[in-house]
């Protein structure tokens, strides 16, 4: 009604808003580091407060548990890796070129691993955060198809249900042989696996790796 006092809205400045966006990211660092050392499920809200140098009751201010601290850490990780993925050359790329693109892919993880050790050992032991990591998968292969129809037929509504289980599958693959040939490049083995994984993305990329895939949706 005329004449009535309106309630105020809060007036947030840039510099408090500057001071809340930088004083999340020292508690996102903080808790990536905790998480990646101690991993996930060990790890507290206390630890966090301390690594961030802030008060206990101030990092509830920010975020409620450490679940919704890692939601955010993969967001912010997300549009670097989906990006990277994108580099993948296209569309149907050559063995050689390939190869030299998952040698790219293992100097990538080498970069940041922390991030994503913190997902694999979340993929592995946590259901609660199953979909979060299935969102993560699917714009992951969504940077994969940026060249690629394979990779990007599995965004369909009806995509074949084999091909998306096979796109996961070489994501994975992906992930574990450069985190695996990181742990010890001196292994016959760990090379081999790289080897093995061109080997399969070519396979995959290939006409007849996918369209036959799909012809049976």
């Amino acid at each position: 009604m005329a004449g009535e006092a309106q309630p105020s809205t809060k007036y947030v400045t840039p510099l408090r808003q500057a001071h809340r966006e930088l004083t999340r990211s020292r508690i996102r660092s903080a808790a990536r580091d905790i998480f990646y050392e101690r991993h996930y499920d060990s790890a507290t809200m206390d630890e966090i407060a301390l690594a961030a140098g802030l008060r206990r009751q101030t990092l509830y201010l920010h975020y409620k548990d450490k679940a919704e601290i890692l939601t955010d850490i993969i967001a912010d990780w997300l549009p670097k890796a989906k990006g990277f993925m994108a580099t993948l050359p296209g569309p149907k790329p050559s063995f050689p070129q390939l190869r030299q693109w998952i040698a790219e892919v293992t100097q990538f993880v080498a970069r940041e691993r922390a991030p994503l050790s913190i997902i694999l050992e979340v993929r592995r032991t946590s259901k609660a955060h199953t979909l979060m990591i299935e969102n993560l998968t699917t714009e992951l292969l969504a940077g994969l198809g940026e060249h690629n129809p394979p990779f990007r037929e599995t965004a369909r509504e009806h995509a074949s249900p084999l091909l998306h289980a096979k796109a996961v599958l070489l994501l994975r693959e992906l992930i574990y042989a450069c985190d695996l040939y990181l742990d010890d490049p001196s292994r016959d083995y760990a090379s081999a696996l790289l080897e093995a994984t061109a080997k399969d993305f070519y396979n995959y990329l290939s006409e007849d790796g996918w369209v036959s895939s799909s012809a049976g949706a």
